[in-house]
């Protein structure tokens, strides 16, 4: 019956994709005469729409042998989904996929189609930055990810909520502790935090430890050279379960989304929510309709220990081939029109993220998000997310330590205990099994 399981799974999802999908394909992608169909899933969905529509259907404009169809998977879903494709033979011609290590265990299990020819003979590197092609594009020495997007993760905050409060940005610890210290006396909670889906808490843990430890022990322990209980780690965590105990934070953390929390800054009864640039399509969308600039705006996480070297932290997205598809080769051609320009530049308006092109002009960017760029450029380092920065499992139990410490911020301690021998656990059973 175990054997069968994910046998139902995938036939599940091809069901699922018929019917949310059929409308779509028959309205959007007409049956035509030597026009070869190339298939393509993404999780970029729901609250996390935006830009990819629009971005397939300029490929499809700009050429007339392929067509790119397009189905949109649900965000959360679709992390168990392709692993499960992939593993029963049923993938995609291509997919969208997080840069990182998640890609790279993709790679380690032979799942995707490098695409160094395409990189060589259309010159693709010259429209990507080298640290872009090192960190999300290269792995083992091969090229396997065209990127479409690049996300900052910073503050986003309510101008007038800080106005009446008679607040500026904080640019250190100290102001921000004050800042929240006022604003939770005023009665507005000063961090919105919604992590029930585990992911968006994980900021929080990023920046608390990249801005006392630094990025070389970030790195490190996300590699697995220093354990859970590592002094450095305890006092991110210490710090984070003392804002919690303060009651810095909603009391709904837990049983909230992110676009959920960002609802309370959009209303004020909140100050600000740490998450990334996707949340500009949020506070400027119909769910809240706030002007950039005007009626919220952005600061970058504060200083914390001056001697540490500044990172910006965000995910980069990006389209992979899967090695197992029919027709991988001729989605490798399709590819090739997504690092083009104008593709490029409509998935950065309508997603919020900056286009990783080089090509693109920054005139197409608000003047926020060219704020936000400068200070990503102005930080001597970039960080992926902790979940794309660390294997699947570690990343899988470190989440689960974030929601714990949400609801049990004394026992940070013993969170960590477990959560380190957790690890060790699965680690000895996985060389076991080797």
């Amino acid at each position: 019956m175990k054997k069968l399981l994910p046998i139902l799974v995938v036939l599940l999802i091809v069901v699922a994709l018929l019917f949310t999908g059929q409308e779509e394909v028959e309205e959007d992608a007409p049956a035509t005469a030597g026009v070869r169909q190339v298939s393509l899933y993404h999780y970029l969905s729901g609250t996390l729409r935006g830009g990819m529509g629009d971005m397939v259907e300029t490929v499809n404009q700009r050429q007339k042998e392929y067509r790119v169809t397009a189905e949109a998977l649900d965000h959360e879903a679709f992390k168990s989904m392709i692993p499960t494709m992939l593993e029963q033979g049923m993938p995609p011609d291509m997919f969208t996929y997080w840069a990182g290590a998640k890609t790279q265990e993709l790679v380690d299990q032979g799942r995707l189609e490098p695409i160094d020819d395409l990189w060589q003979d259309l010159s693709v590197s010259r429209r990507f930055a080298r640290s872009v092609v090192d960190s999300a594009v290269s792995y083992g020495g091969r090229r396997y990810l065209l990127p479409i997007t690049q996300h900052a993760v910073v503050f986003f905050y309510n101008r007038q909520v800080f106005q009446r409060a008679n607040l500026a940005p904080p640019r250190n610890w100290q102001q921000l502790m004050e800042a929240a210290g006022q604003l939770k006396a005023e009665g507005i909670t000063p961090f919105a935090l919604g992590a029930k889906e585990r992911w968006p808490a994980q900021f929080w843990f990023d920046y608390l430890l990249l801005r006392t430890a630094g990025p070389q022990f970030r790195r490190e322990l996300m590699a697995g050279d220093h354990p859970y209980t590592a002094p450095e780690v305890q006092k991110a965590f210490r710090i984070w379960a003392d804002l919690l105990e303060r009651g810095f934070f909603n009391a709904t953390a837990g049983v909230m989304d992110w676009a959920e929390a960002t609802q309370l800054v959009c209303k004020g009864e909140a100050a600000a929510t740490l998450m990334g640039t996707w949340a500009i399509q949020y506070l400027t969308g119909p769910e809240c309709g706030l002007a950039e600039e005007q009626d919220f705006d952005f600061f970058i996480f504060p200083e914390i220990d001056p001697t540490v070297q500044g990172v910006v932290v965000g995910p980069i997205d990006g389209l992979v081939l899967s090695r197992d598809s029919a027709s991988h080769e001729f989605a490798k051609k399709v590819l090739a029109f997504f690092s083009e320009a104008e593709p490029q530049k409509i998935m950065s308006v309508g997603s919020g993220a900056f286009a990783p092109s080089l090509e693109i002009n920054r005139d197409v960017y608000s003047a926020l998000r060219r704020r936000i760029l400068a200070e990503v450029e102005r930080a001597p380092h970039w960080a992926f997310n902790y979940d794309l920065a660390t294997t699947s499992a570690r990343a899988d139990k470190g989440l689960d330590s974030f929601a714990e410490l949400i609801e049990f911020p004394g026992r940070y301690q013993a969170i960590l205990e477990n959560l380190e021998t957790e690890i060790s656990l699965r680690g000895q059973r996985a060389g076991a099994a080797e």
